[in-house]
């Protein structure tokens, strides 16, 4: 069985550098490859969204053990959980949308740098809920005032 489960959290520091972003992704991919994963992650003004899909267990296993305890983040907030009929990132281990990303390609809405990252069965069906969330989420984000 396939889940998708999203989580968005806050950055522990002000502001995390590049190379603070390239080793917290180096380390998600490495994990993720290992353990079936795929997903994206949302860094923007500070705050975390990321969706991971994959069979529950090794999800749910993710979440729990490397997820949660990690000092980086904090106001660990699980959005959503749901089954999902087939990966909307199955080419991605953990594809990524930073600032610089949103800030020039996208001014009002993630929908187009997402879709470009989606597979092509994903493009031709309708949005799942996880990826719906993720959206909305975003979009709050960008209203808030700038930290």
């Amino acid at each position: 069985m396939l889940v998708e489960l999203l989580y968005c959290s806050v950055s522990v520091a002000p502001q995390i550098t590049d190379a603070d972003l390239e080793h917290i992704l180096a380390c998600a991919r490495r994990r993720n490859l290992e353990a079936g994963i795929t997903g994206m992650l949302l860094y923007y003004r500070g705050e975390f969204v990321q969706i991971l899909e994959g069979r529950k267990k090794s999800v749910e296993n993710v979440y729990e053990k490397f997820i949660g305890p990690d000092l980086k983040h904090t106001a660990l907030n699980k959005v959503h959980q749901n089954t999902i009929s087939h990966r909307s990132f199955s080419e991605w281990s953990m594809g990524f949308i930073g600032e610089p990303e949103v800030e020039s390609r996208m001014p009002l809405s993630v929908i187009g740098i997402l879709m470009n990252l989606l597979t092509d069965e994903a493009k031709t069906k309708p949005l799942s809920m996880g990826l719906n969330a993720f959206v909305s989420i975003y979009n709050q984000l960008r209203k808030s005032p700038y930290r």
